[in-house]
């Protein structure tokens, strides 16, 4: 079974590394796949940000000598990078990056690339400890936050949660989606020690409460938006069902980390 894993994470790493390069190739000769002018455009940073994260750790994986210090350098890059993306984006006048040919990074997805990096960061420089503060599965759970948030808005149409701003093209669009998407899963399949998965491996039970957990993050909140008929609203318009979905991840957090505690308060007895 770990083997089965071990080798379908290799060959979603290998895929989503092919995938950066034909979008980041795409943009170089001036031809942007599913390019709009008016919906969210996947952005040729966002997608030499996940090449540089993704082929880091397969060159960390599987070159020899591949040297430690570029290891945690790289992604230390790539959240500076998208650090100066969000401080530029609030800043910079609307009108200016209307102007600009490239699509940058929208704040939302440069806040889920921050949070990755740093989980990259953490657990490249020790493994994750069973420990009660479970700093690495907090990071990469809020790290799903703005695909959440994303997913919410395409169901809802509501630009707000693709974050939209000035510029349309500008935003979370569904194939960015599916590249975060697919990171996030590499990322957890390739850290075996997170609490998580001590979590999940105890008994059916737990996996029956973190699947309601996380269904009351991500279909929650769309159930409550249709219900009180809160889809379609326009930019910096925001609904109850934001508020249901951060109380999920709040939840869903604190439950974990409290499990975490008990766990380790039985370990020492």
């Amino acid at each position: 079974m770990k083997q089965r894993i071990n080798q379908f994470e290799n060959i979603l790493e290998f895929m989503l590394l092919t995938a950066t390069v034909v979008v980041t190739f795409f943009w170089f000769i001036g031809k942007p796949l599913f390019y709009s002018i008016s919906q969210p455009v996947m952005s040729i940073f966002t997608a030499i940000s996940l090449f540089m994260m993704i082929g880091n750790r397969l060159a960390t994986k599987h070159l020899f000598g591949w040297p430690m210090p570029l290891t945690i350098a790289i992604p230390g890059l790539v959240l500076g990078g998208n650090l100066s993306s969000l401080m530029m984006q609030m800043s910079v006048p609307p009108s200016m990056l209307r102007s600009f040919d490239l699509v940058i990074t929208s704040s939302l997805t440069s806040l889920g690339l921050i949070l990755f990096c740093s989980y990259e960061i953490v657990t490249v420089l020790r493994k994750t400890p069973q420990k009660n503060f479970i700093i690495d599965d907090i990071l990469i759970h809020l790290a799903l936050v703005p695909g959440g948030l994303s997913l919410l808005g395409h169901l809802l149409h509501n630009p707000t949660y693709m974050s939209a701003g000035a510029d349309p093209r500008v935003g979370i669009s569904i194939m960015e989606m599916g590249f975060m998407a697919a990171y996030a899963i590499t990322a957890v399949l390739s850290n075996n020690t997170l609490f998580l998965w001590k979590f999940l491996s105890t008994n059916w039970t737990n996996r029956f409460i973190f699947l309601a957990l996380f269904a009351n993050q991500f279909i929650a909140p769309v159930i409550v938006a249709y219900v009180f008929g809160t889809s379609g609203q326009q930019v910096g318009q925001v609904g109850v069902e934001l508020f249901v979905m951060l109380a999920g991840v709040i939840t869903t957090l604190l439950f974990l980390t409290i499990q975490s505690y008990s766990q380790e308060g039985v370990n020492k007895k």
